[in-house]
């Protein structure tokens, strides 16, 4: 089974190909039917109904297709920078803009006759083109940021001051990076990784979810949480065991905290245990 590589700060956490069937490509279908119902602009008196549905998922496909492309190219190249992403979406909004005002302005030209191709011709055609993408656009965008993790969260209350003649207050240990990847709806209780293809399945004590990345990778971020991998393709926190059973032919099986049944693999039972986790009487 091979592995990806580690993902930078800012990259999804949901598979592509589920953002991309389950949120852009319902959301385009849903604009195009719209469009094509509305018809404004003046195609509704101008067009049937077979044309303006030909006409508006042929301009909306193109249009998703480019931002798509667009999209994917400058998000590989920005992996690394994260808060670049204001920019990159700017760039990728004009730049399909552009394009579609051009590919419009052909169309109309070929279809019903209409010149926009002179400068206040094509200006006014991109104000509409601009709108239009921005409509169509905003709801995967705004879904894909969050799943990135980009959009700001609420801002943490002030520490309160400390007296001088206060007790320093006792040293705490850094919360293992792996957990910042983590959504907040699972909590930062780890019970377990589990590699999946590309991915790392987290389960916590409120659920599961996919981040990208590599099990051993994940493994090195949980640094000073006390665990340890038990399997070629799982981790298992500590303090996520409650019981172990054997099979009949002797191989172990760790039973965690939320009923979970985590395989051992002979080249890790013996850490097991020495670390005394076949010692707990189970759940």
């Amino acid at each position: 089974m091979r592995e990806a590589t580690v993902p930078a700060a800012g990259q999804p956490r949901t598979p592509y190909r589920r953002r991309l069937l389950g949120r852009r490509l319902p959301v385009l279908l849903a604009a195009a039917l719209v469009l094509t119902l509305l018809g404004p602009f003046g195609t509704f008196a101008d067009l049937t109904l077979a044309q303006r549905l030909a006409y508006w998922c042929g301009l909306i496909g193109l249009g998703g297709l480019a931002f798509e492309l667009l999209t994917l190219a400058a998000g590989h190249r920005l992996r690394e920078r994260a808060g670049a992403w204001r920019a990159m979406l700017a760039g990728v909004v004009l730049a399909v803009a552009a394009l579609m005002t051009l590919t419009v302005a052909l169309l109309e030209r070929t279809l019903r006759g209409m010149d926009f191709l002179r400068p206040l011709g094509l200006a006014e055609l991109f104000v509409y083109v601009v709108l239009v993408t921005l409509l169509v656009s905003a709801i995967p965008v705004w879904l894909e940021l969050r799943d990135r993790g980009l959009l700001a969260g609420p801002t943490p209350p002030p520490s309160p001051p400390v007296l001088d003649n206060a007790p320093a207050p006792p040293a705490e240990r850094p919360e293992p990076a792996f957990l910042a990847r983590l959504p907040a709806r699972l909590g930062r209780d780890l019970l377990a990784l589990e590699m999946e293809d590309h991915y790392v399945r987290a389960h916590t004590a409120e659920g599961s979810d996919l981040i990208l990345m590599r099990l051993r990778d994940a493994i090195a971020e949980l640094a000073g949480l006390q665990g340890m991998q038990v399997h070629r393709s799982h981790w298992v926190a500590a303090a996520a065991v409650a019981g172990v059973e054997r099979k009949p032919d002797g191989k172990l099986v760790l039973v965690l905290r939320n009923g979970r049944r985590v395989p051992v693999s002979r080249s890790y039972a013996a850490a097991v245990r020495e670390a005394g986790w076949t010692e707990k009487t189970g759940p």
